[in-house]
């Protein structure tokens, strides 16, 4: 399997991706990528944990509807 990064470096600079994935050779910048990995696992948690919300709110929305509809036909 090819991950997104390996076509970043590809694009960026074939030489390095064939240094780094054909001969097995560490990149310079391993910390960086490293630091740029837990980022993006932080930041892919906030945004799961913000769709969560999202749902919350449309069942909210949802429910208000419901509720609005209800009133409406007991007050006839």
């Amino acid at each position: 399997m090819v991950t997104a990064s390996e076509i970043a470096a590809f694009v960026y600079c074939p030489e390095a991706w064939r240094l780094e994935h054909r001969l097995g050779l560490e990149a310079g910048n391993r910390e960086a990528m490293e630091a740029g990995e837990r980022h993006h696992g932080r930041k892919a948690a906030a945004e799961r944990f913000a769709g969560g919300f999202i749902g919350i709110g449309r069942l909210v929305a949802v429910l208000a509807v419901v509720a609005l509809l209800l009133l409406w036909v007991i007050s006839r």
